[in-house]
């Protein structure tokens, strides 16, 4: 049985589709001062269960919210709970860079599992240390096989696939292959968590085709600046998959101003029809999380 929190009911009732899993019944509701009541509406009791919550925009409010569907679901007795992230909030701290912070991806990892958590499917996540934060087994699914099958269908004439920064290389070399392309990747100065200073890149693009593969758009700062280097290094028409949509700030302003072609991305987080651009295109990830859903079904599969 799959149960939803409200930050992407779209993309549960999609999954339970492609499985032909009940959605289950769940009350959310909120208290005048904004708390989180929750009352789950089926019996769970000895059955496998799966919550899909995305940690998105609102993240605090949608984790909470999270939490107390888990810790309701645990005091039911259900066989198993796993929790399905197809977007992971406060990914971008796995590491401790200046004395006095705290690692938030560990955090949420730690506050999920004593939720009562028994495992947990990630998409995408930011950093792969993330899986490790996890004591349950926890399984991170890439999309990127969905832009894969976009991009081959377009048939792009003298292409190649460019990394936004070199820590994306490796992947964007074997999305490339994938497509039999060539990639190369942007170095970027970054000032701040979310501003970039300055970009170069390591290769020509000139009368190319490009394609930009990145895991998120968050303020659409490195990727207008990207195409905008691109551009005038003589790129020709500029692609983007990016799978997870956060488009936070002044991200849709510099999106419709950017010389892109055309975004690719996917559900992962629920996109709100005004930030629906025409040069905007989505896939759904329910597809490949139904795969490792009828898995965890049918065999009990352990994921790592």
């Amino acid at each position: 049985m799959i149960f939803s929190g409200e930050s992407n009911l779209s993309l549960a009732k999609t999954l339970a589709r492609e499985t032909g899993l009940k959605l289950g019944k769940i009350l959310i509701e909120k208290f005048s001062d904004g708390e989180i009541y929750v009352r789950v509406q089926e019996d769970v009791k000895g059955k496998k269960v799966f919550v899909l919550q995305s940690l998105s925009y609102p993240s605090g409010e949608n984790l909470m919210e999270l939490l107390i569907m888990v810790d309701a679901l645990k005091e039911m007795a259900p066989q198993k709970i796993t929790a399905i992230l197809p977007f992971y909030a406060y990914r971008r701290q796995e590491k401790k860079l200046k004395q006095g912070e705290s690692i938030t991806a560990r955090l949420v990892a730690k506050l999920l599992e004593t939720a009562g958590v028994d495992a947990a499917i990630l998409v995408d996540i930011h950093s792969d240390k993330i899986l490790d934060f996890f004591t349950v087994p926890a399984k991170n699914i890439e999309a990127t096989d969905l832009f894969v099958d976009y991009f081959r269908k377009l048939k792009l004439k003298n292409a190649m696939v460019v990394a936004p920064d070199k820590g994306a290389f490796e992947d964007a070399k074997r999305f490339a292959k994938k497509l039999n392309l060539d990639a190369i990747f942007i170095t970027k100065e970054r000032r701040t968590h979310d501003k970039v200073e300055s970009m170069t890149l390591s290769g020509s693009v000139k009368g190319k085709n490009i394609i930009i593969i990145d895991d998120e758009i968050d303020t659409a700062g490195t990727i207008s600046k990207a195409a905008e280097l691109l551009k005038s290094r003589g790129a020709k028409n500029i692609y983007v998959g990016c799978t997870h949509a956060v488009f936070s700030g002044p991200a849709m302003a510099r999106l419709k101003r950017a010389s892109i072609k055309k975004i690719v991305t996917t559900d992962t987080i629920s996109i709100p029809r005004k930030k629906r651009l025409n040069k905007l295109s989505v896939i759904s990830a329910a597809s490949k999380l139904a795969e490792f859903v009828a898995n965890e079904v049918k065999h009990n599969q352990h994921f790592r």
